[in-house]
């Protein structure tokens, strides 16, 4: 199915363009005692380097297309493709309220079933949807834009040779490069040069100052060279941030502005999670969590598709402007969703 719905989207990305693909993650939170498959997941944008927080549900790993479709909006949409359900080693409904006696059928079977087998980390996840969708694009490069946690070994390593990778680092890391041949005269270290350049960040255009240097991770690449580009807003809005491809020969511009397609997932994941149900049900059986999450991602897949062909085709979509979005030019996903309804 996931084949399917690339080959119906790849159209819409102009063959002269790269391929873009969107990996990220995203969490389901559920309460209850007998959810199956839910175990804890280390939430990272909450927790502290004191406090860490952990949230019981779902975590799903998703390969989405990004598709420059003429909807109105400028920075396109991601389309989820594949998907797949982190489990981890714990079990929910197994231990909850230790002082309260169970005696259900649910909790017995959880209580006597067998330890649970090792299971794949997240990045032997991505890793697997990284593969299986490789040969797809028919030869086209293909750029994998994922999140600074999946930008380890794993993933680097041993890619197919058109699937480059771009990804942001930490600022503060480790990296390695030749040093330059000093002039007569020089003191110090090399200055570094700032270059200002009007891109897109975070879903939000400015004029970034942008350093960049081809550099060696060890730790990552071992002795495969990368480019590092360095970030930093000169009015002080924004913090410095660092990002990395493993193309070589593309420039800082096209680094920053493929990166910055990732923000499309974050809207994907807001409007499924919001009008299609992504983490409203609560499962007790492993086949419905199985379910579940990749159905809300193929409607939201079908619904753009939808729109876009009537588009292409010279059609209306038929969604309605309301009087009090008075700076609104585009259709929303839930316009979409009502029109074709």
């Amino acid at each position: 199915m996931g084949r399917g719905l690339f080959t119906l989207a790849l159209p819409g990305v102009p063959a002269a363009q790269p391929v873009y693909r969107l990996l990220a993650d995203t969490l389901a939170r559920k309460h209850g005692q007998c959810i199956a498959l839910a175990p804890r997941h280390h939430e990272p944008w909450l927790s502290t380097a004191r406090q860490p927080v952990l949230s019981f549900g779902h975590v799903g790993i998703v390969l989405a297309l990004w598709v420059p479709w003429p909807l109105g909006d400028a920075r396109g949409f991601a389309l989820p493709v594949l998907f797949r359900l982190s489990v981890g080693a714990t079990r929910g409904g197994e231990r909850a309220a230790p002082s309260r006696p169970h005696r259900g059928p649910r909790y017995q079977a959880a209580v006597t079933a067998p330890a649970p087998q090792p299971r794949p980390t997240k990045r032997a996840w991505a890793r697997e949807l990284i593969d299986r969708g490789a040969p797809w694009t028919a030869g086209r490069t293909v750029y994998v834009v994922v999140a600074r946690a999946y930008a380890a070994r794993p993933l680097r390593e041993g890619r197919p040779p058109h699937v480059p990778l771009l990804s942001r680092r930490r600022l503060a890391a480790a990296r390695w490069a030749r040093p330059p041949r000093r002039r007569p005269g020089q003191k110090g270290r090399p200055r570094r040069r700032w270059i200002p350049r009007p891109l897109p960040l975070d879903g939000r255009r400015g004029c970034p100052q942008v350093f960049t240097r081809t550099v060696l991770g060890y730790h990552a690449l071992r002795d495969q060279p990368r480019r590092r580009v360095v970030v930093r807003d000169p009015t002080g809005q924004r913090r410095a941030a660092a990002f990395c491809g493993t193309d070589l020969p593309v420039d800082a511009a096209f680094s920053l502005t493929g990166y910055a397609r990732r923000w499309t997932r974050a809207v994907a994941f807001d409007d499924q999670k919001q009008f299609l149900g992504f983490a409203e049900p609560q499962q007790q059986r492993e086949q419905a969590v199985a379910r579940t999450a990749p159905f809300a991602g193929l409607v939201y897949a079908l619904v753009l598709l939808w729109a876009a062909a009537r588009v292409q085709h010279g059609r209306p979509v038929g969604w309605v402007p309301r009087p009090w979005y008075r700076t609104k030019t585009a259709p929303a996903f839930v316009d979409l969703l009502t029109a074709l309804r």
